[in-house]
């Protein structure tokens, strides 16, 4: 099958969302599929123009299917609107943008731009149950495909042996007010253990502002400055180092469509520390390999239960260590998108 897969920017970009759309495009083309990725300027003077310049683009590709990973959505729109009926579109949902922010005008009108771009597709497809029931509640959609991440990205290393120093916590994520660093920051500075260091793992660039709000909460404080370490992005082997000396993956987001590190730790025998939120008590087990929080007092106390009790971490990483096994794989990612792109485009 011949298909077009449109991103911002380029593919190699090291974020959840990127991460899913270049090992999906991998295995697709292993397989025999023709997959162009059409990369999009993420700041062009005029959104409808993009979408209609893309819509001649894709007309001359010919392409069985376009695959349109959400974020595009304001060029989507009117591309998918000018494209022949004979070209199958489909919307890739990890989360839709107007979820992000708050309720309010913005949030109402990103919502509507974003309804009108899924109305025009001939499929849908999600990361996560919980991203497909949420599109069917709040926009009506009918089908959403359902293709998890999978979790096996990571080379898997040898746990590091332990010489009875402080716990080692990692944050793996953006800089970004959605992954609630700040808040973490500031229930780690109020649990004040001695018996815990933290560490940042992720991209301080994607938004500076944040950034240097993170940078001086951490300068702000003593205990902070003396147990917080930021590592900066981190390559796969790397990535898979810093797992194996970790003793919890601390994920505090507002908002995650599936979380791909959750699994990611959990493969590598990591217990979880993280928000109830979006599709997370989805993807890990609360009182098995996971311990979820609803509120800022909830991860209070979820760290300082985590940094106390040894018996309730070695029974998180037992537990991590059996669901191992059942994680999703990138092959069967692949294959699920592969099956739902076949419906979209039946006999071609």
């Amino acid at each position: 099958m011949r298909i077009a897969w449109i991103v911002y920017g380029a593919l190699e970009q090291i974020t959840g969302g990127y991460i899913y759309d270049r090992l999906v495009v991998e295995r697709l083309r292993r397989k025999g599929d023709v997959v162009e990725v059409v990369s999009l300027d993420p700041a062009p003077r005029s959104r409808a123009l993009a979408g209609l310049a893309l819509a001649a683009r894709l007309a001359r590709l010919d392409p069985a299917v376009v695959v349109g990973d959400e974020l595009c959505f304001p060029e989507l729109g009117p591309a998918f609107a000018a494209l022949p009926r004979r070209i199958a579109r489909v919307l890739l949902v990890h989360h839709l943008s107007a979820w992000e922010l708050p309720p309010g005008p913005r949030r109402a009108a990103l919502a509507l731009a974003e309804a009108a771009v899924l109305r025009l597709c001939d499929a849908h497809l999600a990361t996560s149950a919980t991203t497909a029931a949420r599109l069917r509640r709040e926009h009506g959609v009918g089908r959403v495909d359902v293709a998890p991440p999978g979790a096996d990205r990571l080379p898997l290393r040898p746990r590091a042996a332990r010489d009875g120093g402080p716990l080692r916590l990692t944050f793996v994520g953006s800089f970004i007010p959605r992954k609630g660093l700040l808040e973490l920051l500031a229930a780690f500075e109020r649990v004040g253990s001695a018996r815990a260091t933290l560490v940042l793992v992720g991209d301080a660039a994607r938004d500076p502002a944040y950034a240097e709000r993170v940078r001086r909460a951490i300068d702000g404080s003593a205990h902070l400055r003396a147990r917080v370490e930021a590592r900066g992005v981190l390559d796969d082997e790397a990535l898979a180092a810093a797992l194996a000396e970790t003793d919890a993956l601390v994920l505090p987001s507002r908002l995650e469509g599936y979380g791909m590190v959750l699994t990611e730790a959990v493969r590598a025998g990591v217990p979880v520390l993280a928000a109830r939120a979006g599709a997370i008590a989805e993807v890990v087990q609360d009182g098995a390999e996971a311990l979820l929080w609803d509120d800022g007092e909830g991860l209070v106390r979820a760290l300082s239960r985590f940094i106390e009790d040894g018996a309730l971490r070695a029974s998180m990483r037992r537990a991590a260590m059996l669901r191992a096994p059942a994680l999703p794989t990138w092959d069967g990612a692949a294959a699920a998108v592969g099956a739902a792109l076949a419906r979209a485009a039946p006999g071609r």
